[in-house]
C-alpha cells in the first residue's frame, strides 16, 4: 500500500498463505499493524523507513505468545546473519512452512514471502506489484501472473543466494534475515 510496508503486508500473506481467513485471530492483525512500520526517517516522519530490528525480534516474540494463548498453532524463528542458511530454508518450506525473508530490491532492503524452493529457483509473493515486462532485460528473474495463491516471482537459486546487491539476493551473509512461519508442529531448524 505505501514504499514501506512491504514487511507488514508480507507478514499478513505468510499468515493469509497458512490460514483460512476465519481461523487467524484477530489480535494477530492487530499486532502486525501496531508493532511494524515503526520507524522514523530522517526528517522525524513515522512509519516512513519500515520496521526496526526491535520490533522484528519482538513480532517473532509475540506470534510464538500468542500461539501459547489463544491455542493458535503458527510457530515463528527468526534467524540473521550468519544463521541464515539455503538449507534450512529447504527443509522448512518442505515442511509446509514459509519465510517472510529480506532481499534487495533496486538499492534498498525490501521484504517479501517465500514459498518455495527447488534446485533452481526460489519461488516469492513480492507485495510489490510490478508490470510483466519490468524484468524482460533481467535473465535472473521472472514476474508470474498465474500463480496467484503461490507467487509471483521466480528467482534463479543462484541470484537468490547472491551476495550482490541485486534484485531478490539475499546479499551480504552478515545482513541477512527471514522469519520462519509455520503451522503445525513446531519444527527447530
Amino acid at each position: 500500500m505505501t514504499e514501506f510496508d512491504c514487511g507488514s503486508v508480507s507478514l499478513l500473506n505468510a499468515i493469509s498463505y497458512l490460514f483460512e481467513r476465519e481461523e487467524i485471530p484477530s489480535e494477530l492483525i492487530r499486532l502486525v499493524s501496531v508493532y511494524t512500520l515503526n520507524c522514523y526517517d530522517e526528517k522525524g516522519k513515522l512509519e516512513e523507513q519500515g520496521k526496526s530490528k526491535e520490533a522484528r525480534n519482538l513480532l517473532n516474540i509475540w506470534f510464538n505468545e500468542l500461539t501459547i494463548r489463544n491455542n493458535f498453532d503458527l510457530h515463528c524463528n527468526l534467524y540473521q546473519g550468519k544463521s541464515v542458511d539455503i538449507d534450512k530454508l529447504k527443509l522448512w518450506l518442505d515442511n509446509d512452512g514459509v519465510a517472510v525473508i529480506k532481499v534487495y530490491k533496486g538499492n534498498s532492503m525490501h521484504y517479501v514471502l517465500l514459498t518455495g524452493i527447488d534446485d533452481r529457483y526460489a519461488y516469492l509473493w513480492d507485495p510489490y506489484y510490478l508490470d510483466q515486462n519490468y524484468y524482460d532485460n533481467e535473465s535472473c528473474v521472472t514476474i508470474i501472473f498465474d500463480r496467484p495463491f503461490n507467487y509471483n516471482r521466480k528467482v534463479l537459486l543462484s541470484r537468490f543466494n547472491s551476495e550482490e546487491e541485486k534484485d531478490f539476493s539475499l546479499g551480504l551473509i552478515e545482513n541477512r534475515e527471514y522469519l520462519l512461519i509455520n503451522r503445525g508442529i513446531e519444527l527447530i531448524i
